[in-house]
C-alpha cells in the first residue's frame, strides 16, 4: 500500500481530508459558471479511479461529493472556499494534491477562462504553495502528468525526511534534555503528520531514534546551520520550519528557548516575518498532543 491510500485510509469522517480535495475539484469544475464535459469527465475519472478514493464505496463517495457542494453552496461559491479546504488540508502532501486535482479539472477542456485562473490564484494563495511549485503542478497537470509531478515531489520529500526530522528533534531539545516519556509523545505527534506517512511506522521510530541520537549533546544552533545547507529550497524551508512549531505547539506550552530556536531557524532559513506567521498559523491546525508520558499509541 502506498504513502497516499495509508494517508487517507480509514473510516468516513466529516473532516476526512477527502472531502476537501473533492472541494477543490468541484470548485474548479464551477469556477466560470460553465460546467464541461472534459471538466466532469476528469472530476469522475479522479474519484472512480484515483487510489485515494479506492477504498471507499460508492456511496461514501456520494456522501463525500453532496458534503462538498453543499459547503461550496452554502459559501456563496468556489471562490469563497479556498480557505476552507486550506484549513481542511494542513499537510504539505494533501494540499499539493488538492492543487494538482484542481489544476487537472482547470485545464481538461483546454480552455482557461480568467474566472479559472483567479480560483487557481486564490486555491495557491490559500494552501501557501510558492510560484515555482504552483507553476511545475501546473505544467504537469496540462501535459497530463500532473501526477507524476506530484509523485516526484513526494519522493523527494521521502529522500529529506531525515534531515526534517532532525529538525524536529532539535526543536523537541530546545528546551532542554529530551526525557523518553517526550520522545514516546515526539513519537505520536509526528505519526500524527500525514506527511510523514511517506514512512512506515517502523521507518519513522528509525528516522526519531537516529534523528535524536545524531543530536544529542551537541550545539542545536550549529547542527540547524549544518542542516540548512541541505536544505535549500525556500519552500522546503517553510515547510521544515512548520514541522517545528508543530513539536513547539504539541504540548500546549511555550518556553522562552523554543521561542529563541525559532528566531534561530527564521533567520538560518531566511525566513520573513510573514512567512513565519503563516508557519505558525499553519501548525496550529494541527492537534496538540502532550509530550510528556500521555501521548496516544
Amino acid at each position: 500500500m502506498s504513502f497516499l491510500r495509508k494517508m487517507f485510509s480509514g473510516g468516513l469522517k466529516t473532516d476526512d481530508p477527502r472531502r476537501f480535495l473533492i472541494e477543490a475539484m468541484l470548485c474548479a469544475v464551477e469556477a466560470d459558471g460553465d460546467v464541461t464535459e472534459e471538466e466532469m469527465d476528469t472530476f469522475q475519472r479522479n474519484l472512480e479511479e484515483h487510489e485515494l478514493f479506492k477504498d471507499l464505496t460508492g456511496d461514501s463517495r456520494a456522501r463525500l461529493v453532496d458534503m462538498a457542494a453543499d459547503a461550496i453552496r452554502e459559501s456563496g461559491g468556489g471562490l469563497k472556499r479556498a480557505a476552507a479546504i486550506a484549513k481542511g488540508l494542513p499537510s504539505r502532501s494533501h494540499r499539493l494534491t488538492a492543487y494538482a486535482m484542481a489544476c487537472e479539472v482547470c485545464v481538461s477542456d483546454n480552455d482557461l477562462p480568467e474566472s479559472e485562473i483567479r480560483f487557481l490564484e486564490e486555491l495557491q494563495g490559500a494552501l501557501q504553495l510558492d510560484d515555482d511549485t504552483a507553476r511545475e503542478i501546473f505544467d504537469g497537470a496540462r501535459k497530463n502528468s500532473g501526477l507524476m509531478t506530484l509523485e516526484e515531489k513526494t519522493s523527494a520529500m521521502r529522500d529529506m525526511m531525515p534531515q526534517f526530522v532532525d529538525c524536529m528533534a532539535l526543536m523537541a531539545a530546545a528546551d532542554g534534555e529530551v526525557h523518553e516519556d517526550e520522545l514516546v509523545g515526539v513519537r505520536a505527534v509526528l505519526r500524527n503528520i500525514p506527511d510523514m506517512a511517506v514512512l512506515s511506522d517502523s521507518e519513522l521510530d528509525d528516522a526519531i531514534s537516529k534523528s535524536f541520537e545524531r543530536t544529542k549533546g551537541k550545539d542545536i544552533g550549529k547542527e540547524l546551520e549544518s542542516i540548512a545547507k541541505t536544505i535549500t529550497n525556500g519552500a522546503d524551508r517553510y515547510w521544515t520550519t512548520v514541522y517545528m512549531m508543530i513539536i513547539a505547539l504539541a504540548d500546549g506550552k511555550t518556553d522562552w528557548r523554543e521561542v529563541a530556536f525559532l528566531s534561530s531557524t527564521q533567520a538560518v532559513f531566511k525566513l520573513n516575518d510573514e512567512q513565519m506567521d503563516q508557519a505558525m498559523g499553519t501548525a496550529a491546525l494541527f492537534p496538540a498532543i502532550e509530550l510528556g508520558g500521555n501521548a496516544p499509541e
